[in-house]
């Protein structure tokens, strides 16, 4: 084999490779319908660290209801704002999107709650305005899902207004 036979080699081997896991990673998008879920159970416990119920199961509980808002709440929202959360979800759950926005190549569920909290600050702080945006959407949904219920307003020291009839 020369030189040019092996550099031809070399780049069709890679290209092969690189389209076949273009696929899987295409068809793994297709197929998995619960990434927002997987991405909130992920970063919920983060952003809410501190403000959730000191038992566990109360604290699950609590996280689950959050979770089960936000996914509702995303129905009202504009259709743009819809597909602009659902493509963060599902590039939060591709390996190469997540190892180039978050500098991670485990699952979100797999780092630490702390680095979780400091992967969602390093947005916060980022010179991209798309992670800013992308923190403060997150943020904002998650804090407005977790705040809406009424268990929890006691911690905000707020009641409900009372109408008289």
């Amino acid at each position: 084999m020369n030189r040019r036979q092996f550099i031809f080699r070399s780049l069709a081997l890679t290209l092969a490779a690189s389209t076949g896991y273009a696929v899987y990673q295409y068809q793994s998008l297709q197929g998995s319908d619960n990434a927002a879920v997987l991405v909130l159970d992920a970063l919920l416990p983060a952003v809410l660290m501190g403000a959730l119920p000191a038992e566990a199961t109360a604290q699950q509980l609590s996280l689950q209801q959050s979770r089960d808002a936000v996914l509702e709440f995303l129905a009202y929202l504009p259709q743009s704002q819809q597909q602009q959360l659902n493509q963060l979800f599902q590039l939060l759950q591709q390996d190469l999107a997540r190892l180039a926005l978050t500098g991670q190549w485990l699952q979100l569920a797999d780092l630490p709650l702390s680095q979780r909290l400091d992967l969602l600050l390093s947005w916060r702080d980022s010179y991209f305005s798309l992670l800013q945006q992308a923190f403060s959407g997150l943020r904002e949904l998650m804090y407005g899902a977790f705040y809406g219920q009424p268990q929890h307003w006691h911690a905000l020291g707020y009641s409900a207004p009372e109408f008289n009839p």
